[in-house]
Parts: structure tokens; C-alpha cells; sequence
């Protein structure tokens, strides 16, 4: 894991100077304690750690297993779009989970991604292109089903849609550009002289086309993302309930999702710490969810989502072989992968 964090982070060095990066980090620290400070003011302590503490073993253990099933969908999703390589979903839920642990440790948006391409290119035996077009695929694929859940959620919940309306509609624009986009990937594949002379981009885009082609296996993948998000709402529903939190499934979901595409976009420490907590009090707040109650839950859930994959990133990532991953991580972006040299 520590490999990962120190690949990570240089990446993100590259990417800006040491002024720039002072003040990313500055701004995030500002932002998670000024938002986590907002969150709690005027809380009751002692009512939110009642409210808290009293969650039952037997619940939290079957919201774990809940979530951990969603997690399975999703890598059963990703493997739907490996046409050709041999890999099991076992595997990719252990490299999600893996990829997502560092991820939730680090300021840096593409920790996951980079983890994930370089666990599948080195250990894996997966082709830049297909490893580099399967991660984009289901980042794409996620968007799209937030955005469809949104929007159905919306027609359910009128006393939410008029506040979150604006996001519904900026998710669902965002949406129509990821689908033009993939279909220009899929065309330039083939008819962009560009392309041909940037290999690894070239074979990304080979392998955007080819996913094109299985309409069926990406109409599979979306409907297992969608799956996968409104399991994890059942998640955060069952313990919803047992704090006596008056909420549906669909306004679970409809909080759930909001609070990780918000908490994640903003600024913040490591983990979304304090920006995480801050969402989920506001959206809760405009179905009336009280803060004292609001303010655990979100404690609850943010351990819920963020600290199974760190566990996991913990215990699995050195198992993957830390020397060859430094080796294979100093190529990743420049070089070819073990499979390309062949």
C-alpha cells in the first residue's frame, strides 16, 4: 500500500508544482474542517453517540455483508467488459477494493486508477489498452447509472426535487457528453491518423471499439451498476432503520449518492474527511432528518464505505509483490506492459 500512496503521490507532483500542490492541500484541509465544523455545530453529542453506539452488532454486521455484495456486483460489472482476457470477478473485487483503499488515503483523484491499472497490467497479464479502456468504462458506467437513479429518484421524492433538480440535470448533461465521447474514442479508432502514432492511445481506442460492438455486454455492465448502487442504498437503509431514521430506500439512495459524488468532488483531506459528514447532514436536512440523528449516521456510513477497502488495501496490496509493483509503476504511463513486451 505504501507503494502505491508514494506512486501516487508522485504522479500528482508531476502534475503540479510545489506551490500549486501546497495550496490544493491547504484548500482541502480548509475545506474538511470548516465544512465537518458546520456539520456538527449545534449537534447534541451526547444524543448522536447514543444514537450511535446503540446500533445493534447483528445490524452492523448484515450492512457489511450488504455492502461487501454490492462490491461483488461491481466487479461483476467490470468483468463484463473483458472481452477477451481470462479474469475472475473474485480478482477484480480484490483489485477494486485494493485500488479504492488507496484511493480513500490519498488527495489524489487517480490513486485508484493507477493502482488498479498497474495490479492488472504486472500481475495480471492484461494489455494497457484494455486495462486503460475497462477502467474508463466503469467510471463511465457509474455516471450513468447516478444519473439515471437521480432522475428516477427525483420523480418519487417532489419534496427534494425542486432543491436537487439542478444537480439531476447537470449529472444527466454530464452523462450525453461521456456517451458522445466514447462514441468519438470508438470512431477515432479507426479513422484518426493521430491515434495510430500514440500506441498506447491507439489501443485504447481499439478497445473502446470493441466494447462498442458488445451492445449486449454494456447494457449488462449498466444494469449490474445500477444494481450495484441500489444495494448499497439497501446498505445504508438497514441501518437507517435501526436508528430510527425515517427514510425510504429511495431517499437512502438518493442521500447515499449524493454525498459521495459531492464529498469526493469537493476539495478535502484524505478520505473526504469532514466534507463527507457535511453532505450527508445537508441532504438529510432537506427530508427533515434531524442533525443529531443525521450527523451518526453519516459518521456510520462514511466507515461503512471508506474503511472495508482500506483494510483491504492494507492486507492484499503487499501480497501483490511490492519490488515488481515499483518496477512496473515507473513504466506505467510511459513504457509498454509485460504483455506488450512479449
Amino acid at each position: 500500500m505504501l507503494l502505491a500512496m508514494r506512486r501516487a503521490l508522485t504522479l500528482y507532483t508531476a502534475l503540479t508544482s510545489g506551490k500549486a500542490r501546497l495550496i490544493r492541500f491547504a484548500l482541502g484541509g480548509i475545506a474538511s474542517l470548516g465544512l465537518g465544523w458546520l456539520a456538527s455545530r449545534g449537534l447534541s453529542w451526547g444524543q448522536a453517540l447514543d444514537a450511535l453506539g446503540g446500533l445493534p452488532l447483528p445490524v452492523v454486521a448484515l450492512a457489511l455483508l450488504v455492502f461487501f455484495i454490492s462490491n461483488l456486483v461491481r466487479a461483476y460489472r467490470w468483468r463484463l467488459l473483458f472481452l477477451k482476457e481470462r479474469i475472475s470477478v473474485a480478482r477484480l473485487f480484490l483489485i477494486e477494493n485494493i485500488g479504492q483503499g488507496v484511493n480513500n488515503l490519498l488527495p489524489v483523484r487517480i490513486a485508484s486508477e493507477a493502482t488498479q491499472f498497474t495490479i492488472l497490467t504486472l500481475r495480471d497479464g492484461v494489455s494497457r489498452g484494455t486495462a486503460l479502456a475497462t477502467l474508463g468504462m466503469i467510471r463511465v458506467m457509474d455516471i450513468w447509472a447516478n444519473s439515471l437513479i437521480l432522475a428516477v429518484s427525483l420523480l418519487f421524492i417532489h419534496s427534494a426535487a425542486g432543491q436537487l433538480a439542478r444537480y439531476a440535470a447537470g449529472s444527466l448533461l454530464f452523462s450525453l457528453v461521456l456517451l458522445a465521447l466514447v462514441r468519438f474514442v470508438s470512431w477515432g479508432s479507426r479513422g484518426l491518423p493521430l491515434l495510430r502514432r500514440l500506441p498506447l492511445l491507439s489501443t485504447f481506442a481499439a478497445s473502446v471499439a470493441e466494447m462498442e460492438k458488445r451492445k449486449d455486454r454494456l447494457v449488462a455492465s449498466l444494469a449490474a451498476s445500477l444494481a450495484a448502487w441500489v444495494i448499497l442504498g439497501l446498505s445504508g437503509w438497514i441501518v437507517a432503520r435501526s436508528m430510527g431514521i425515517p427514510l425510504s430506500l429511495a431517499q437512502v439512495l438518493l442521500v447515499i449518492l449524493s454525498t459521495i459524488f459531492f464529498a469526493t468532488a469537493i476539495p478535502s483531506l484524505p478520505g473526504a474527511i469532514g466534507t463527507f459528514e457535511a453532505v450527508m447532514v445537508y441532504v438529510m436536512g432537506i427530508f427533515g432528518v434531524d442533525k443529531n440523528l443525521a450527523f451518526p449516521y453519516a459518521l456510520f456510513v462514511h466507515a461503512l464505505v471508506f474503511l472495508p477497502p482500506i483494510l483491504m488495501a492494507a492486507i492484499f496490496l503487499p501480497r501483490e509483490g511490492m519490488g515488481s509493483l515499483r518496477r512496473s509503476l515507473s513504466k506505467s504511463w510511459s513504457g509498454s506492459s509485460p504483455t506488450e513486451q512479449a
